[in-house]
């Protein structure tokens, strides 16, 4: 814990506290070097992604969940039209245990196995890619960050705020803005309230403003730019990653 800065827990907590109300200027100090009165954008972005886990196992504190609850049953199957465009009945089948993944079968046909070459090749991307998100969330989260990195460097490396911004300062301070991201909806995942998440895509905006000091109206454009970008460089990986397993296949 030592190692880690856990114990010292004022250092935890201040990091905390200022990601919650003051997360660009925090970013700016640590940047400008008070790195020893932060806990490491890094470890903590580690941290949070561990405990999300533990969340996401059903660690939550529901303070709107109902008293009482009616038994789930597997009614969904019955409530669904005999007929619907020619197919008589559509059976989507539990999570493959040897694959790990699910399969949709119509009419006792597996789709993907009488799909197209290319369908099928998309099919297996899909499910090496979920493999990935689940086995290792954290890096992929990270793979993400640093693909938006990239574009959103070109419009964030000369701000009035920090002029000469080097790319791996960037990189930080994005890291430090995912954790403000991941501490709301932490927030709002352990008390089941949906508004911590709308509060913590808001918080990014605010500490990208008060982080670099551009304008709302710039700043809101070049975040619009950047998912742009973003999504078709996102698109294009996909592609080529389909081509790889169907040429592999």
């Amino acid at each position: 814990m030592d190692e880690w800065g856990l114990g010292n827990r004022n250092l935890l907590f201040r990091c905390l506290r200022d990601l919650m109300l003051r997360p660009g200027y925090m970013i700016r100090d640590y940047l400008s070097g008070m790195q020893s009165a932060y806990f490491s954008p890094f470890k903590l972005f580690f941290l949070l992604t561990a405990f999300s886990l533990i969340v996401e196992q059903g660690l939550k504190l529901d303070i709107d969940a109902p008293k009482n609850q009616p038994e789930e049953t597997n009614t969904e199957m019955a409530e669904m039209p005999e007929e619907v465009e020619g197919i008589e009945k559509a059976e989507v089948l539990e999570k493959d245990e040897d694959e790990g993944a699910s399969q949709l079968t119509v009419n006792g046909k597996d789709v993907f196995k009488d799909a197209p070459s290319v369908l099928r090749a998309t099919e297996k991307f899909v499910r090496l890619l979920k493999a990935l998100m689940d086995k290792n969330p954290a890096l992929f989260a990270l793979l993400v960050l640093v693909l938006f990195s990239s574009p959103m460097f070109l419009f964030f490396r000369s701000s009035p705020n920090i002029p000469n911004l080097r790319f791996s300062e960037f990189i930080l301070a994005l890291v430090y803005t995912a954790d403000v991201f991941s501490i709301y909806s932490l927030i709002g995942d352990l008390l089941n309230l949906d508004f911590f998440n709308i509060i913590a895509l808001l918080m990014i905006f605010v500490a990208l403003k008060q982080l670099f000091g551009f304008k709302k109206r710039r700043l809101l454009w070049y975040m619009i730019l950047t998912s742009v970008i973003s999504s078709a460089l996102l698109i294009l990986l996909i592609a080529a990653g389909v081509l790889v397993v169907y040429w592999l296949s």
